[in-house]
């Protein structure tokens, strides 16, 4: 995060059996113009940003209590959030609803803000609500979830953890997040962060780029370490 602006990199994965998502586009919540990728099952979205350079990120947190019952998909309210002007305002409609008939889930609230090295993340656990304050990387997995931490824990050190000096070129560095989006360490797997399994995979990986003025979102449709990342849509930024 940075002063004027910050960078999202973002890995989906998913059932093989679940629908495609629609790609990002320009949309309108609460008259707020936000890009957002489309779950067609649910007919909400896992990140969003919308104009005023405010990001919204969903993870299942497979570790919490499953609520019993019908339950409301948890992407609507990544579209809700993208709806506000301000973080402040999202995180108080969050906290302020009934997450009873929500299955758990970590929903990070990023902000471009002047020294701010963290991001807000709202965890509902299935029991309550809490709010923390996060550095990446943050990793969800439905399975042998101690296992895939460390794996992904390591392998994000490994290739993070000599970060580009401040002379360092931005492409490099965001090469690098790229890069470790797309990897296979230790090996093509349920541990890798490009992630591999017999019934779920890595669909997407989202690159959200937030500047002074401009609004940038790169989309890969399928798993990063074979499907081009393209720009699938663009904001101007406003205050």
């Amino acid at each position: 995060i940075r002063p004027s602006g910050y960078r999202v990199f973002f890995n989906r994965d998913e059932q093989k059996s679940r629908p495609r998502a629609r790609l990002p586009r320009i949309q309108q919540e609460n008259s707020v113009d936000a890009i957002m990728p489309i779950d067609p099952q649910g007919g909400g979205t896992w990140v969003a940003v919308n104009a005023y350079g405010l990001t919204f990120a969903l993870l299942n947190f497979y570790q919490g209590r499953l609520p019993k019952g019908r339950l409301i998909s948890r992407g609507q309210l990544v579209k809700a959030c993208a709806g506000f002007n301000t973080a402040k305002d999202a995180i108080a409609y969050i906290e302020s609803l009934n997450l009873a008939k929500y299955a758990p889930f970590s929903l990070l609230c990023f902000e471009p803000e002047e020294n701010r090295t963290h991001v807000v993340l709202l965890r509902w656990d299935g029991k309550k609500i809490l709010r923390s304050e996060e550095h990446c990387p943050l990793i969800s997995s439905a399975v042998r979830y101690d296992e895939v931490y460390s794996s992904r824990i390591n392998v994000y050190h490994d290739v993070m953890g000599e970060l580009p000096s401040a002379d360092a070129s931005e492409e490099r560095h965001e090469g690098d997040y790229v890069r470790l989006h797309q990897s296979h360490a230790p090996n093509r797997s349920a541990e890798s962060i490009c992630m591999h399994r017999d019934d779920a995979e890595t669909v997407s990986f989202s690159q959200i780029n937030v500047d002074a003025e401009h609004i940038e979102f790169y989309y890969a449709d399928g798993a990063p370490c074979d499907t081009p990342i393209e720009k699938a849509a663009e904001l101007r930024r406003i205050y």
